[in-house]
């Protein structure tokens, strides 16, 4: 689900109060999230932080917690840890600059849920509502930029060994005679494995695709 595609009327009422609690170093903006947030009519309370302390949201166990990108990376595992053990059921990671969102880092740790920190009332009642409700809340640009990248891996499952290994050392910078020295191969062998990569990662030349290997393995 997307913020920037969901209508507001899609999502039924919540039964129940729920606990929000917010962790983000900038002192102006989470007192902003905190004064938006409490208007919501299915949220009890709203509890802000400027730092995590693991004691305190375990025993606190808040139904959302939103937290700033910077802190979610750096304690990644742990949130990964209270999602498995129903510490925290929801994760939401607010983030500045979405160029420099680490989506696939969280992915691996199941936080699918990312909202600009400075969104508006309509945009955080819909992510809340939809995180609830057990959906991801992705903005449509970082959608596309996941299914890229997800294609661009399941391109890479159909390579062989070998031509995985090719393109792995093409990467490295090595020349065909140098990948054929070093895989027992003849040159021609080499050059038919590089036909074949180009093919399978629909690129058109050595350049594209190293880049695409280099784009798939950039995290």
């Amino acid at each position: 689900m997307t913020i920037d595609t969901l209508d507001t009327q899609q999502m039924s009422l919540l039964t129940g109060k729920k606990v929000v609690k917010i962790i983000m170093n900038y002192g102006s903006i989470i007192f902003g999230l905190k004064h938006i947030i409490e208007q919501f009519e299915f949220i009890e309370n709203v509890v802000i932080s400027h730092g995590l302390d693991s004691g305190d949201v375990e025993r606190m166990k808040p139904d959302i917690l939103m937290l700033q990108d910077s802190i979610a990376y750096r304690y990644a595992s742990q949130l990964a840890k209270w999602k498995s053990n129903g510490i925290v059921d929801h994760i939401i990671v607010l983030y500045d600059k979405d160029s420099e969102l680490r989506v696939d880092q969280l992915w691996k740790c199941q936080i699918v849920s990312y909202l600009p920190s400075y969104s508006d009332a309509k945009q955080l009642l819909i992510a809340l509502e939809g995180q609830l409700r057990g959906f991801s809340i992705i903005p449509t640009h970082i959608t596309e930029h996941i299914e890229l990248r997800q294609k661009s891996q399941n391109s890479m499952r159909l390579l062989t060994q070998n031509e995985q290994r090719v393109l792995k050392l093409v990467a490295a910078g090595q020349t065909n005679t140098e990948i054929a020295q070093a895989m027992h191969l003849s040159v021609r062998t080499v050059e038919t494995y590089l036909n074949k990569i180009y093919r399978k990662l629909d690129v058109r030349n050595r350049a594209e695709a190293v880049c695409k290997y280099y784009q798939i393995n950039a995290h």
